[in-house]
């Protein structure tokens, strides 16, 4: 049987991402989420322990990190607050994406930066996955790119892109050529491309500490130096899947984080002269969160490790799939259960359980 246990050194990085989340994450949820962002020096933070940074050595990064391992560390963030985690986590989908798609120019042209001593926990990164009228499934990108002499026209449309508005390296995923079954490729985006309409996306539900916006792409120009390395290789939909992969274990940390706490709520309220916790119809529901969190906990830690052994097949695609829609199935029953577990006070901002719930029914 597989053994999933972390390692000793994944425990440590774990307990770090924790630690984050705990003392940093979780006190600035409610501020972040008026301010829809992330705040500089909790950037600055993040970067000193190097979690932000897993890129290689070479470009000064800390070094590469494996599936697993940051699928522990995006857990952990997310129990802080699913909105910063996803903040954090979507910044660094683009220079991922680089490092998975990308030539070793491309790598030193476009990572170095994100490592830069002073001034690269500033730099933010964007990968435009999603598409309008679909979800997050590498089978549901439709976004064309067309060749154009030496270039391409992209034409389509993406949505809820982390960082879309105000990236320094925006990534997105496309077909190539003229079919809606061409290779998935992932091209850079210049600064500000002629056909290219953005639209913040302020009136969201939940994640609110994650600024996102809408690309609209009309014949979009871009160079042939656009495009992440060769036409048809697997990065692009490496990027993609470990994107997924990510979005699981946020959503597994914010069915956690909404476990502990109402079940914490429910040790000590006290009704009828006892903890709520002692009904059958309160801890029945608790059981059943924490066994289904445990299932797809499993679940995310199955894909990752198949993506981590680097070959891409079709029970990979399959692991992926199955672990981002349970886990987000799993995040938006924990949370409501959890409110439900409260009663009237989770519905009060003077507990984060509203907001939780919030996030997890923004997660599709």
């Amino acid at each position: 049987m597989l053994d999933f246990a972390p390692t000793e050194e994944q425990e440590e990085i774990r307990k770090l991402a924790a630690s984050i989340a705990n003392d940093h994450l979780r006190p600035r949820a409610r501020h972040a989420e008026s301010e829809q962002d992330l705040p500089a020096e909790l950037k600055l933070t993040l970067a000193q322990t190097g979690l932000t940074t897993p890129f290689p050595e070479e470009y000064g990064g800390s070094g590469p990190l494996e599936a697993v391992t940051y699928a522990l560390i995006a857990e952990e963030l997310a129990f802080g607050d699913p909105g910063l985690a996803l903040n954090i986590i979507g910044s660094l989908m683009g220079p991922l994406s680089v490092l998975l798609a990308g030539s070793k120019q491309q790598q030193e042209e476009y990572i170095a930066p994100f490592c830069a001593p002073d001034t690269g926990y500033l730099q933010r990164g964007s990968l435009a996955f999603a598409e309008l009228g679909g979800g997050y499934s590498p089978e549901a990108i439709h976004l064309l790119a067309r060749r154009q002499g030496d270039g391409y026209l992209l034409s389509g449309s993406k949505r809820d892109v982390i960082h879309g508005e105000q990236a320094d390296l925006r990534i997105v995923l496309a077909r190539l050529e003229d079919s809606d079954q061409g290779p998935l490729c992932a091209f850079v985006l210049p600064s500000t491309p002629a056909g290219l309409t953005v639209r913040a996306e302020q009136q969201k539900l939940g994640l609110l500490a994650a600024p996102s916006a809408t690309l609209l792409f009309e014949e979009t120009a871009l160079t042939g130096s656009a495009l992440l390395g060769e036409p048809g290789n697997q990065g692009a939909l490496r990027a993609a899947l470990l994107y997924n992969i990510l979005r699981a274990a946020i959503a597994c940390g914010t069915a956690r984080a909404a476990l502990e706490y109402c079940s914490a709520y429910a040790r000590e309220r006290v009704a009828f002269g006892r903890p709520i916790v002692s009904y059958q119809g309160i801890a029945f529901i608790i059981a059943e969160m924490a066994m289904k969190l445990d299932g797809v906990r499993l679940l995310t830690w199955r894909a990752a490790s198949a993506w981590d052994q680097g070959e891409v097949a079709d029970h990979l695609l399959r692991d992926v799939e199955c672990a981002r829609r349970q886990a987000i199935k799993i995040a938006q029953s924990a949370t409501t259960d959890a409110i439900q577990v409260m009663g009237g006070a989770g519905f009060m901002q003077d507990h984060p359980a509203e907001m939780w719930m919030r996030a997890a029914a923004a997660m599709e």
